[in-house]
């Protein structure tokens, strides 16, 4: 069973800023199949922390607010997660725990701060 106070736990120790969490339908007519929120990180990362119901998978999405395509890195990133997908700036990460969550948001906010720096 997943824990949002992990989570949380894990998103603010790299300096995270954490939105409501709230239930995601397919449509209002249907039963909530996810639980999400949105998070920030200075002006390096955003996303969403996307945790399905049915089995607590935890999906993150990594947005960068640099210019640069994820799809053409994602075999140079080291993450403890799955990337799922990636196109553009924007990356999909399933996650098994609170605690890999954290070190791959932390991996990769040193990733995104080092193209920063060659720039």
């Amino acid at each position: 069973m997943f824990s949002i106070e992990k989570i949380e736990s894990a998103l603010k120790e790299v300096n995270a800023d954490i939105k409501e969490w709230k239930y995601v339908s397919e449509n209002p007519y249907r039963r909530p199949f996810a639980i999400e929120a949105e998070y920030s990180i200075a002006n390096k990362l955003s996303g969403k922390v996307h945790i399905r119901l049915d089995d607590s998978s935890i999906y993150v999405l990594v947005i960068s607010k640099d210019v640069f395509n994820w799809k053409d890195r994602t075999k140079d990133l080291k993450l403890k997660g799955e990337i799922i997908d990636a196109a553009g700036g924007l990356m999909w990460i399933k996650e098994n725990d609170a605690e890999a969550l954290k070190e791959d948001i932390s991996y990769l906010l040193n990733y995104v701060s080092n193209i920063s720096n060659k720039k």
